[in-house]
């Protein structure tokens, strides 16, 4: 979500055109799940992938006529026939995916430019739902959005009251997925529920910071890198990080957290630790993760006088991260993200060998086909 909004702003910024693929519906075993996205520019780069490399060509060819003529498209691709081997595509995962391709033309249309960047930009901060045409029997219509704030008192007027009864219907379950309002007039809205991605909050900006800055700005997260000390929280020091902020010693900084935001103490410093631990433990973080052994932790909790932090001794993880036999400074940050990613994604931790029933085993077993041509 980060990589495309990017490029949506800098579409936006120089006139430039694109297209934007949206997965609305799968069946079987497929690379990506419905709601997955990408974005063609219209020098054929693509940004985000919705396969494994084996239909983004074919959907260049695709883009560019969009960006011609300015009409939105679905286009079907069904790999559960051994036939799509000879003829190209090949994914070999069994499955079948649908994928809309809207055009963004910010020249032609910069409205509703601004207006998907306003989204996209919401998206990374905070839950939003999206309401789109995909079908309907008057292709003017197709296309049409309207964006949701779900936890905002106000809402953008749907002048098609069955689509507004639908989603309302729906509203508290929604989950991206078609819907078909009138078959009779062929309409059909995609619902689109975004999730952000974590907002990561490092204190401490020592070595062993970096590489799990790394990592995490590798998936896309959004991070933050704290500490008190100014020549180590540096731009050369952490230039992947997207904000640093540098604090007086022997304070906590004043931070919003929320239950997107997931924290690690790492300052190495028991007294700042401890400060800092205090301040977290009132707001509602998602997840906050000490380094170090847990008898430091118990003393930090120990020593404090804190209500707040005897209430919630029970939400810290420490040791922070999961046993995977981590020695270097880079495997013990995988396996700090590795939980950090178990909280975020949900799951068990268990190998996926060890586990009979799952998406990623099922895509993993769709894909051996691919592997074995």
């Amino acid at each position: 979500m980060i990589a495309i909004q990017k490029e949506i702003q800098r579409c936006i910024q120089n006139g430039l055109s694109g297209v934007i693929g949206t997965i609305i519906s799968t069946e079987g075993s497929t690379y990506q799940k419905t709601g997955a996205k990408c974005f063609i520019h219209e020098d054929g780069k693509i940004t985000g992938l919705l396969s494994g490399g084996c239909v983004e060509g074919d959907l260049k060819e695709y883009a560019f006529q969009i960006i011609e003529s300015g009409i939105p498209q679905i286009v079907e691709y069904d790999f559960q026939d051994e036939g799509d081997l000879v003829w190209g595509l090949g994914l070999g995962c069994n499955g079948k995916m649908d994928i809309f391709l809207e055009p963004f033309l910010p020249k032609q249309e910069y409205e509703r430019a601004v207006s998907i960047d306003a989204y996209y930009k919401a998206a990374l901060m905070k839950p939003m739902h999206c309401i789109t045409i995909i079908r309907s029997a008057e292709q003017s219509l197709v296309g049409t959005k309207w964006m949701i704030d779900p936890e905002s008192e106000e809402f953008p007027e749907i002048e098609n009251k069955e689509i507004l009864i639908d989603y309302l219907h729906q509203r508290e379950t929604l989950k991206n997925g078609r819907s078909m309002i009138e078959e009779k007039c062929e309409l059909q809205v995609f619902y689109e529920c975004t999730t952000p991605p974590p907002q990561l909050m490092i204190f401490g900006a020592g070595p062993d910071a970096v590489p799990i800055v790394r990592m995490a700005k590798s998936l896309n997260w959004q991070v933050t890198v704290l500490d008190y000390r100014p020549a180590f929280a540096t731009e050369e020091n952490f230039p992947e990080a997207d904000r640093l902020l540098i604090y007086p010693a022997g304070t906590a900084p004043v931070i919003e957290l929320n239950r997107n935001s997931y924290v690690i103490l790492m300052t190495h410093n028991f007294l700042q630790d401890q400060l800092i631990l205090e301040h977290i433990l009132t707001k509602d973080a998602a997840y906050i993760g000490l380094l170090g052994p847990r008898k430091r932790t118990n003393e930090l909790i120990k020593t404090s006088m804190s209500l707040e932090m005897n209430m919630k001794i029970d939400e810290i993880h420490s040791p922070i991260g999961l046993d995977i036999g981590s020695k270097t400074p880079e495997e013990i940050a995988l396996s700090i993200i590795a939980e950090i990613m178990l909280v975020y994604r949900g799951g068990t931790g268990s190998r996926l060998s060890d586990v009979k029933s799952h998406p990623l085993v099922e895509t993993q077993r769709g894909c051996e086909v691919l592997l074995n041509t």
